[in-house]
């Protein structure tokens, strides 16, 4: 029990020995000078403050012999964020415009059982109802 004690102490030691805390003097400033409120920071006036991006989807319809109706749903990839919503005839073309958080860099649209995953590359994104061919 001794033994316990003795080690649980040197150890306790070394911990407490080797936190140290950092110095002013070991500080490296920058060469912004401090600011004091939001109004005086300064930052380029090309600076892009908006932590979204502007999205047109082109949608080219698909013609059928029966009009085909359904909700087309633009979404994050697991389906928790609706980015874009719709009811729209598969027939039409159109244009879905809609803000994205600007890390999000696929998405996913919805068409009844129609599924597909986009890479967000540009501003102007196309889609279309066809599927893949799968041998």
């Amino acid at each position: 029990m001794k033994h316990i004690k003795l080690l649980t102490g040197i150890a306790i030691i070394i911990a407490a020995s080797s936190c140290t805390k950092i110095k002013d003097a070991d500080y490296i400033p920058t060469n912004s000078p401090k600011a004091n409120n939001f109004k005086e920071i300064k930052v380029a006036d090309n600076f892009n403050w908006s932590t979204t991006n502007n999205i047109e989807l082109n949608v080219i319809g698909f013609a059928s012999i029966s009009p085909i109706s359904n909700t087309f749903i633009v979404s994050s990839i697991d389906q928790k964020e609706v980015y874009f919503a719709s009811n729209t005839l598969m027939s039409e073309n159109f244009v879905a415009n809609f803000d994205l958080p600007a890390p999000v860099k696929q998405i996913k649209v919805t068409y009844g059982s129609i599924s597909k995953v986009l890479d967000v590359n540009a501003k102007n994104i196309n889609f279309d109802y066809l599927l893949p061919v799968v041998e």
